[in-house]
């Protein structure tokens, strides 16, 4: 696709993407203080950090208007590459602890409360924003990653070697992935055993709570179909490029496939105003003012 085509996506992008997520924030943290659930926490840090990718959005429009002028310069192309990674890999990791929330919240439903505190929490997220910026900006902390022969094309693959690449799906997207499977593989598991123990003794009277915190995971689990569509053909092509030096799908990397990837930011707002009963009862009750 033209330029001028990518710089209106990627627009369209950089506003709707802040304006969905500071919606959910500001309606997730107004229904955290009626409810006192902790794990909103990280619906706001998910939200917070697809923020930042929709702000990136607009840098990428800006440089896709110029035409990629401001690129020439590679470690101006690795900081828009590094800052537009942080985020991502910061969203993606919060998805896997809103997953795993979830598990707790049904699996340790008398001990849920105790494990995942405030406290708790904090400390998990500090961790993940260090360990996001420290994988982000790689290339810019150790120089040898960085690509020798750059000529003024600004891609992840263009600009650093392939290792980078293997960095962040051995360290993010692979272990992410595989996570948010087997919590979900047992998540289900649990609803099947459940449902036996209701048929067996006939009761129809299921806990308000237990089917509450089973819908939650069930949005989850939208969440991460959609993650695994947006970002699962960006990597798996990379990984392509990566190993067979025969293709050559470096430009698919850097325009379409790196832009499907960032509705992902778009998606998440999305999902939770639709699927989250609370969220959205708490979204309309905002709007009737």
């Amino acid at each position: 696709m033209p330029t001028t085509v990518y710089a209106a996506l990627h627009g369209f992008l950089g506003v709707l993407i802040p304006l969905a997520n500071i919606v959910v924030i500001v309606t997730v943290y107004k229904l955290m203080k009626k409810k006192q659930y902790k794990g909103y926490i990280l619906i706001i840090n998910l939200a917070a950090a697809d923020v930042l990718v929709g702000l990136m959005c607009i840098v990428e429009a800006i440089d896709d208007v110029y035409d990629g002028d401001f690129d020439k310069d590679i470690t101006f192309c690795l900081l828009r590459i590094c800052l537009t990674i942080t985020p991502c890999i910061g969203s993606i990791l919060t998805l896997m602890l809103i997953s795993l929330d979830r598990y707790l919240a049904v699996k340790l439903p008398l001990q849920y409360r105790r494990i995942v505190n405030t406290k708790t929490l904090f400390s998990v997220l500090i961790a993940l924003w260090t360990f996001s910026f420290v994988v982000g900006h790689l290339p810019l902390i150790a120089p040898k990653l960085q690509q020798s022969n750059y000529a003024g094309f600004c891609g992840l693959l263009y600009s650093t070697k392939n290792e980078y690449l293997y960095v962040i799906c051995g360290t993010v997207f692979i272990p992410v992935f595989l996570t948010l499977i087997c919590l979900h593989v047992n998540l289900g598991r649990m609803a099947c055993i459940q449902h036996r123990q209701i048929q067996r003794t006939r009761v129809g009277a299921v806990s308000p709570l237990y089917l509450r915190r089973f819908k939650a995971a069930r949005t989850v689990l939208i969440v991460t179909i959609c993650f695994a569509w947006s970002w699962g053909p960006y990597y798996i092509t990379g990984i392509i490029q990566a190993t067979c030096s025969d293709y050559d799908l470096k430009d698919l990397l850097k325009d379409f496939l790196f832009f499907l990837g960032e509705t992902n930011s778009l998606m998440n707002p999305l999902i939770y105003a639709f699927y989250s009963k609370d969220i959205r009862s708490y979204l309309c009750k905002l709007c009737r003012g």
